[in-house]
């Protein structure tokens, strides 16, 4: 929701009709499900994670189908983003930090290949094995980047995530639409300016 929108209802819906549930809002505790968090964590392979989905939720479903419904939480680039991401970029490195999956990932880079082009580099929580807001995973893009946490601009669309950055020593920041990013990153460029 920073630079793809996320929506995950298709896929709850997809999941409830496979399993013969009614109500997919039923099916919401899947997100912070230990299987849903175990994936974003690198610990299970796809093909397990299919395998729990199967037999936690008593579904029916070719993996092929799996990835199609999963992937389709992402309706599309937030407004002013892609944008934006190349105008940063030809100034300099512009880095992703997220919460994500092999799968997700995978499908980003392969499927909406100009919006993650700008990206020097994606840090991708299933390949650290770990998680934002856990202070470890901003220490860790720190140490890659070989940069002071306070040189660090960041954004996210979740408080918890801007706090744990926060902690760190990130300028962080609750993105709210890429203008705010803009103006954000002009007034530390002047601030950077005079210093």
């Amino acid at each position: 929701n920073v630079v793809v929108k996320v929506d995950f209802d298709p896929f709850l819906a997809w999941l409830a009709h496979c399993s013969g549930v009614e109500d997919a809002s039923s099916l919401r505790p899947f997100l912070q499900s230990s299987l849903f968090i175990d994936f974003e964590f690198g610990r299970i392979s796809r093909e397990e994670f299919a395998h729990q989905l199967r037999l936690s939720y008593g579904a029916k479903f070719a993996m092929s189908e799996l990835e199609r419904a999963f992937c389709g939480i992402f309706p599309g680039a937030v407004d002013g983003m892609e944008e934006l991401l190349c105008e940063l970029a030809a100034d300099g490195p512009v880095y992703a930090l997220s919460n994500t999956n092999e799968l997700h990932l995978e499908w980003l880079e392969r499927e909406c290949a100009s919006l993650m082009k700008p990206f020097t580099k994606v840090f991708a929580s299933h390949e650290l094995g770990m998680r934002k807001p856990d202070s470890a995973i901003y220490r860790q893009v720190a140490d890659a980047l070989r940069a002071p946490p306070q040189q660090i601009v960041f954004f996210d669309d979740l408080p918890a995530n801007v706090a744990g950055a926060e902690k760190v020593g990130f300028s962080a920041h609750l993105f709210l639409e890429s203008g705010q990013v803009r103006t954000v990153l002009k007034r530390k460029a002047k601030r950077d300016d005079k210093a």
